[in-house]
């Protein structure tokens, strides 16, 4: 042990010891930067600048949902087996009624107050659960691809932060189901999809966080067909 530390005080750390301080460091740094861009806001715009920022991640979300009444005609008829076709407008008026916020903890009683003094009741918190903590979706169709937005409460032992979350993707038969393939996925301003083995895990929870109507789930299981045409998104039932 002695020798060992001798030769180390002659000649310095070996390569491997190099090597792996190296990597360690690459590894911190990559961190680092992570969590520095998932917290950098993202840039929310009605429409994108004819001359972007560099290091800017700029969104631009889905029409209102002003379509209400016309989607709730159209989902009875998907749900009934019929093939559909939908704008953003009636998709975003399905996920406003389809996608509640995360539910919020009933407000705690007031304590007894004195008699001069007036009761001040705690305000409600958000119900999360676990880190990832999806709001409502919002849809936007455009250059033959479906961009899903929502805000995202993220939790780590009770210190939260919102950020937004955009992915731009396509929906892809996988087996006998169509699934939605993320080709782009922003947590925050970092570029998860960068990050293969951390886009997939991400996209899978977010997902599973905010699932549909047991209804719309049987009749997307017999769909044949999944399109974007223009700006609209064609469901063909079997």
């Amino acid at each position: 042990m002695a020798d060992k530390k001798i030769e180390k005080a002659l000649y310095g750390p070996s390569l491997t010891e190099v090597a792996l301080g190296a990597v360690l460091g690459l590894v911190a740094g990559v961190v680092c930067a992570c969590v520095y861009l998932v917290f950098k806001p993202v840039m929310l715009v009605k429409e994108m600048p004819k001359e972007v920022t560099r290091g800017i991640v700029y969104y631009v979300p889905g029409a209102e949902s002003s379509k209400g009444k016309t989607f709730t005609a159209k989902q009875k008829q998907f749900v009934a087996g019929t093939s559909i076709t939908l704008i953003e407008e009636e998709l975003n008026a399905w996920a406003a009624t389809a996608f509640t916020a995360a539910p919020a903890k009933p407000a705690a009683a007031p304590k007894a107050a004195k008699p001069d003094a007036a009761a001040k009741p705690e305000e409600a918190k958000p119900n999360l659960n676990g880190i990832f903590n999806p709001g409502v979706p919002n849809f936007k169709i455009a250059n033959g691809k479906l961009q899903i937005g929502t805000k995202c409460i993220l939790n780590w032992y009770g210190l939260t932060k919102e950020v937004f979350v955009v992915t731009t993707g396509e929906l892809v038969k996988s087996g006998d189901k169509f699934l939605y393939t993320a080709q782009t996925l922003y947590l925050g301003s970092c570029p998860v999809h960068l990050l293969p083995a951390a886009a997939g895990p991400l996209m899978s929870t977010l997902i599973d966080k905010r699932k549909a109507p047991d209804a719309i789930n049987s009749a997307w299981a017999k769909l044949s067909e999944v399109t974007i045409e223009g700006n609209t998104l064609k469901l063909t039932v079997q």
